[in-house]
């Protein structure tokens, strides 16, 4: 097979030699690489210690190819396009994370609230450095997707570097069962209407929309936006869900690529479902690709208020990916039929309405609340309001505001990559360094201090909880607006509220 192999890779060096000097004219530098290709691959064949299979050499050449581009584009073999066609709309087997490449370095974006990996006490921007005593690096994103999931009830071993650690962390994990709810929604306090998204799936704006109309029969008089650790999802629905709040033919998000085709606006295609609706929403670093779109969009328009962790933006995925099968094969079946490989590509980036990249940069949150390192991890433990894997002792809003025995309110302040194929997607991967100091990218942000943890056990989520008090606030200033007295947006953003925290 070697000698087949070579004549193979001749006659499509060749062909492909043919084709750029039509297409392009004389490319010296193009020929010079078709000779050195050849001439590599010919040594391999003769010299190399154990004969090798040449479809083996020429995939290696192929991912190697995509190493000179970005983390998120790759080649993928026909084992890697039927595990990201698999279905993973609602169940799947797994530890419960959203993974990407960055850096080379498989990345964490998020475990899942709740999930086996939560409980062990994964955190976003873990750095996944060996996967059963074998060092990840090279390791395509895909094959790092095959090695974490499972059987329910089997585990992994895995070592990541975390900053600030001085050594490797080393966790081994039972793989479960992991069910992901896309949106949650509830009526809280004081007409404070909350909707959790976990993802962006299909229906997800859909369901918003029933959530939206189900919670203003019952007397919603403001929205909270949960979206962190939503790690992104369907482009489409991402869009969709913008649409609900913004007026009709404002630009929701817009891409720019190298192609004319991927310099597109989409904007909204109907009136606001609640018009003047107060907005808040909530993200994180764990907030990625779609859900910066949402964000970012809800921002630029003025239609609401970020809210994150003090000094942290969100994770900063904004590029797209396209994916589409090769027409010529390498590999059969056993029953002969040609087993299709694809290309997935970034063709273009994400631009938030006014024009401000997501990729690499993220978004700013208008307010930031000051959380120690532990809270965040203890969220993702106990999970967010909403999630199927949330465990007993969460303690829901209602019980937030309870007052202790000295009339004082209590505070706390706990210091498997989801695939979906779409030619265009805000999808499960990520890059880009969030801000990690007082400083932010994008411009300054409110910081509001909160108590130190009360008792171990007596978990709240700081930022939801936060988050309510805020909104009572704005309302207020609300008031004060329609009586003519203040600007409520611009009070609020002017560091009014800080007075909630105190």
């Amino acid at each position: 097979m070697g000698s087949v192999g070579l004549l193979v890779l001749t006659l499509m060096m060749l062909g492909l030699r043919d084709h750029r000097a039509h297409a392009a004219g004389e490319d010296e530098e193009f020929y010079r690489f078709v000779d050195v290709a050849a001439e590599v691959y010919s040594e391999i064949r003769t010299k190399y210690v154990d004969e090798v299979e040449s479809r083996m050499v020429l995939e290696g050449a192929l991912h190697g190819m995509f190493r000179a581009l970005d983390e998120h584009s790759q080649f993928m073999n026909p084992d890697m396009l039927k595990s990201l066609e698999r279905d993973t709309s609602g169940e799947f087997s797994g530890i419960g994370i959203h993974i990407t490449k960055r850096q080379g370095l498989l990345t964490v974006i998020a475990p899942i609230p709740g999930s086996p990996a939560a409980e062990q006490g994964l955190q976003p921007w873990d750095r996944i450095i060996e996967i059963e005593g074998e060092t990840t690096e090279g390791l395509e994103l895909q094959d790092a997707v095959e090695r974490l999931t499972g059987p329910a009830g089997t585990q992994v071993t895995f070592k990541v570097y975390r900053q600030g650690e001085s050594e490797p962390l080393e966790f081994t994990v039972t793989r479960a069962n992991v069910e992901i709810r896309s949106v949650f929604n509830q009526i809280l306090d004081d007409g404070i209407g909350y909707v959790r998204l976990s993802r962006f799936s299909e229906n997800t704006s859909r369901d918003v929309r029933r959530a939206i109309l189900e919670m203003k029969d019952e007397g919603m008089e403001s929205l909270i936006i949960d979206l962190r650790h939503n790690t992104g999802g369907l482009l489409r629905e991402a869009i969709d869900t913008v649409d609900l709040f913004v007026g009709k033919g404002e630009v929701v998000v817009s891409t720019k690529g190298r192609l004319r085709s991927q310099n597109r606006e989409y904007r909204a295609s109907a009136e606001p479902l609640v018009e003047d609706l107060p907005i808040f929403v909530l993200v994180n670093e764990g907030s990625a690709s779609a859900s910066e779109i949402v964000a970012g969009a809800i921002q630029d328009h003025g239609l609401g208020v970020i809210i994150g962790p003090a000094g942290k933006n969100t994770f900063g995925k904004g590029s797209v990916q396209t994916i589409g099968e090769l027409v010529h094969t390498m590999t059969d079946d056993d029953d002969g039929n040609p087993m299709h490989s694809a290309l997935r590509l970034t063709t273009a980036r994400y631009y938030t309405p006014s024009g401000r990249t997501i990729h690499h940069v993220g978004v700013t949150p208008d307010i930031g609340v000051a959380l120690t390192k532990k809270h965040e991890m203890e969220l993702l433990r106990h999970g967010l309001l909403g999630d199927v894997n949330t465990g007993e002792d969460y303690k829901l809003p209602d019980e937030m505001f309870e007052e202790n025995e000295d009339g004082e309110e209590n505070g706390v302040n706990e210091g498997e990559t989801t695939l979906q194929r779409s030619t265009e997607s805000a999808d499960e991967e990520a890059a880009g360094e969030s801000s990690r100091s007082g400083e932010t990218t994008d411009g300054e942000f409110y910081e509001i201090e909160v108590p130190e943890l009360l008792e171990e056990d007596d978990f709240v989520d700081v930022m939801l909880q936060e988050a309510m008090k805020q909104m009572k606030i704005y309302m207020i200033l609300r008031d004060k607006e329609k009586k003519g007295e203040v600007p409520a947006i611009a009070a609020f953003k002017e560091g009014q509220q800080v007075s909630s925290a105190d």
